[in-house]
Formats: C-alpha cells, structure tokens, sequence
C-alpha cells in the first residue's frame, strides 16, 4: 500500500515505515494514517514477507508486532540487527499482550522505541517523528564525529564493530531468557546467529587492521610471482569464504581462470571475499551473483556482477574519491570498509578497481591486474 504523500514530516525526502502486522486490517489502518501525514507505507503480514521486504525496500523505520505466527517480532529484530544490510533501521516493537509488554526487555533487544496497543493515531504519529528526528541527529552528530575525529584511520574504532557485538548480546539474552520454552530448532537458529555475528566482528577487526597495514604511498607489485592455478586457487578460496555464511550456492555463477600474476595469495583470497560477500549482502536471494576471471592482452581481470539494489551516484562518487574512503565510508553499514580494503590492496598490487552502479539495477566491480609474463 503506498501513496502520493500530501506532506513531508520530516526532511526532504519521503520516509518510508515497514508494517509488520499479522492483522491485515489494522495494518492498513496503521498505513493510511501514516500515508495521510505524507509517510510512505508498506505492509508485510508476518516476519518473513518482512524480511524480504525490508532487504528490498530498506525502510527508514520498522514497526513490528511482537505476538505473530512462526517468527515473532523480538527474533526478528535480534536477526536484523544481526544483519549488515538491516543493522542501522529505526525499529519500533508493538503488542497487545500484557505478557509481551516489557519495555525495558524491548530495548535491551536493540529495539529503538515500544507501543502498547492499542494506541492513538497521535501516538504512533509521535513515535515515528521522534524516531525519524532521532536517527537524522544521529547521522549529523556521526558526520560531525567523523570529520573531527578521523584524520587518521586509527584514531578510533569504527562503530561497525559494535554491531555484531550488540547482536551477540541480544541473542545470548533472548537464548537464556527462553532457553526453558525454545525448541532445539530455535536454539541452533540462535547459535548460528552468535556466530555469523562473531564471524563478522572477527572479520571487521581483521580487514581494519589490513587498512592499517597497507601503506597507501608504499611500493607497489609487490608478491611473488604465482602461476595461473595458484591465483584461480586463492581466488576460490575468498569466494568460499564469503559465500558459506550467506547459504545461496545457487546463486553464484562462477567462470574462473587463473593467470601469472605478482600477489600474495591472502590478498587475492581477501579480494575475493569482500567483493562476493557485498554481492551477497546486497542483492536478494534467488538472484544471481556472476564472477569471472579472465586474462586479456597483458591484463588480468576479475569482476562480480549482481543484480542488487545498487548504489546511488553519491554512495559512488564518495567511492571514487580516496580522500573520502577512509573516514566517511568506514562509517556506513556494508559499504566502506571492505571497498576500502579492496582499493588499497589492488593499489598495493599495481592494479585497478573499478564500480559500476545503477540504483535499483545491480553493482559491477572490476579488478584488472598486468600479469607476468618473464
């Protein structure tokens, strides 16, 4: 359900709210109401239509049931904030059930707001101004923090480690709180996402402290000299290693042939890794992600397409421009840090990285690097 706003509440550009409600009619309820103060509404019936909707739309702000068949609402937010792609939206828990109605609990689950139902048109509309209002100041105070702040990469720690590490604490604590009533279905889901959480707060640390390592004016072509198998084989290795977390092996469409390059086979495999992880976390599942690796003339090319979201021609010019890379794009939720570590190790490398990128068609990054030929 979506509209032509008659207003803009807050900003210059229409907010869109998620409404996660297995009540079909007092969502549409929620929607209009929203609608008429010129928010743009969409509604998700249970948690699963609300986790694809919320990846294909990334909502400014999510409202969510808690009492709803199959997923409830808590377990879907320790998964959202267990995800890159989600981690950062507004999310606003709402219930009828007395049962449910511990505010305090919410938010130690990383929910930014609780409404008891049922509630007023007034209220809903005052949470959702004072949550939208909550978030711009956020990102104005980050702006300001990071201009101030980060004149050096290791000035102080991005805030991204602190993502997966506040999802490790929120699913420990709904684990042991439920740890009585759950089945052991639900605990394994609750212990894979522990580790997909720790899997990518080991990973941020680890591509941080390579940022840090590689000098960005140092000597490039650096490497030994491997053979065509040897970069095919670490090249695989990387894909591997970001695709297990994300379970889409039908996705990935891969052509891979090796060259003589001059690498280290842990940068190629890093390479790798981050280009097919933010493929995968930016793209929806069933979709296809195509990586190929080919010589040309005295060049060797890797590329990875998907048929994502994409990126906005401001999210690229900020990737196109080193001067901006290491401060603001560190700071964005999936965005800057592994393209960071791409530039730089491709630099260090003596080769080229290109994106190409269309919002709402799909992203394209290229790596060419010379090959040898002595």
């Amino acid at each position: 359900m979506t509209s032509v706003p008659v207003s803009s509440p807050y900003g210059a550009s229409l907010k869109t709210i998620l409404i996660i409600e297995d009540d079909v009619h007092l969502a549409a309820t929620f929607a209009l109401g929203l609608e008429a103060n010129g928010y743009r509404a969409l509604c998700a019936p249970n948690a699963a239509i609300g986790w694809e909707m919320a990846h294909a739309h990334l909502p400014d702000l999510i409202l969510c049931d808690i009492d709803m068949p199959g997923m409830d609402g808590r377990r879907l937010l320790t998964e959202m904030r267990a995800d890159v792609g989600l981690a950062d939206r507004q999310f606003v828990l709402m219930t009828g059930k007395p049962a449910f109605g511990n505010q305090r609990a919410a938010m130690d689950l990383g929910a930014d707001d609780f409404l008891m139902k049922p509630f007023t048109h007034a209220t809903l509309l005052s949470c959702v101004a004072a949550r939208l209002r909550r978030a711009e100041l956020s990102r104005r105070v980050d702006d300001r923090a990071v201009d101030q702040l980060r004149e050096n990469l290791d000035s102080t720690l991005p805030q991204r480690f602190f993502l997966p590490l506040a999802s490790i604490l929120g699913i420990t604590q709904l684990l042991e709180a439920e740890l009585d009533t759950e089945s052991k279905e639900d605990i394994r889901q609750d212990l894979r996402g522990i580790r997909a959480a720790g899997r990518r707060l080991h990973r941020t640390l680890r591509n941080y402290l390579l940022i840090l390592d590689v000098e960005p004016h140092g000597p490039v072509g650096l490497g030994a000299q491997l053979d065509a198998e040897t970069v095919r084989a670490a090249l695989a290795k990387g894909i591997a290693a970001a695709a297990e977390p994300h379970q889409r092996p039908a996705d990935l469409a891969l052509d891979l042939t090796g060259a003589s390059v001059r690498a280290y086979p842990a940068d190629l495999s890093s390479l790798a890794e981050e280009l097919v992880d933010n493929a995968l976390n930016f793209s929806c599942k069933g979709t296809p992600v195509r990586v190929r690796a080919w010589s040309e003339g005295a060049a060797f090319h890797f590329t990875v397409a998907d048929t994502g979201r994409g990126l906005t021609p401001q999210q690229l010019e900020s990737l196109r421009s080193p001067q901006r890379n290491d401060r603001r794009l560190l700071e964005q939720q999936g965005l800057g840090l592994g393209l960071t570590l791409v530039g730089k190790l491709v630099a260090r490398l003596g080769g080229e990285f290109h994106i190409e990128s269309e919002a709402g068609k799909g992203t394209t990054c290229r790596i060419t690097l010379p090959i040898v030929t002595n």
